[in-house]
């Protein structure tokens, strides 16, 4: 009995990760992630694109490879699930290049012209209750309509996110970040930040936190009420929203921070 049930708990982990197929040029994959657990995207080249899927359905990716002069034969995908459950795909530059549950690790291809010419653009759709994880190092990332915690950053390109619910984070160095925020819950922190580029967070009137923005070169607005507790000053401010709780910290080296009312 024993035995039968290792090997039915073995089926089970890797069920998930068998629905895929790669004709060379675009990369598909369906399976089940449960709920409160992690997609995990990580992409090198290329933007990462994730909607609300139908309810109840699977987390379909999909991975279209561009090529431009060069080899789309240099990228290829792998997909694992983690010890917690999430699941991770990940985009692989070069055979020395292997995914592990913290993303793509390995030496990648040195020839800097050929990455250039081969792009992938992942697309994804997640049902309510799954959480977005994207990285990229050169390309955007755009989540639209989900329903749980996201969780994006990338180098080279902007971040935006609409959420209907569910803690948002996002980072990016060169680009701007654009987040409209649905409810959210508890008290975990939430952190909005980038290099070159602006920060824009919209909100729900409702929103209570413990509220830092700065900026160093560009200026900080807000339409909301603070209870300032800091400075306050044309580049930053700290202060308490409605009652205070949460940290959200918005900060931009060479950019404007706001924080806004409704949505993108």
């Amino acid at each position: 009995m024993r035995h039968s049930a290792l090997l039915l708990a073995a089926a089970l982990v890797a069920a998930p990760l068998s629905a895929q197929t790669d004709d060379g040029t675009t990369f598909r994959w369906s399976g089940t992630v449960a709920s409160g657990h992690f997609i995990r995207l990580h992409n090198l080249n290329g933007d990462v694109r994730i909607e609300r899927g139908a309810p109840g359905s699977k987390v379909e990716v999909i991975g279209e490879r561009t090529v431009r002069g060069g080899d789309g034969s240099l990228v290829r995908f792998d997909i694992r699930m983690r010890d917690d459950g999430d699941v991770v795909v990940c985009a692989l530059w070069g055979p020395d290049m292997r995914c592990t549950d913290d993303g793509a690790r390995g030496r990648y291809d040195s020839n800097w012209r050929r990455r250039e010419r081969v792009s992938v653009a992942l697309r994804v759709r997640v049902p309510d209750g799954v959480k977005s994880y994207a990285r990229s190092t050169n390309g955007g990332i755009s989540v639209d309509g989900v329903t749980a915690e996201v969780d994006a950053s990338t180098t080279n390109g902007d971040v935006r996110v609409r959420t209907s619910s569910g803690l948002v984070n996002a980072t990016t160095t060169n680009g701007s970040i654009t987040v409209a925020l649905g409810s959210a819950g508890g008290d975990a922190p939430m952190r909005f930040t980038t290099t070159n580029g602006a920060v824009t967070v919209y909100a729900p009137p409702a929103l209570s936190a413990d509220l830092e923005m700065s900026t160093t070169n560009g200026g900080v607005s807000m339409d909301f009420p603070v209870t300032v507790s800091g400075t306050m000053s044309g580049r930053q401010i700290r202060g308490t929203l409605g009652g205070g709780g949460r940290s959200i910290i918005m900060r931009s080296t060479n950019g404007d921070v706001a924080l806004r009312r409704n949505g993108i």
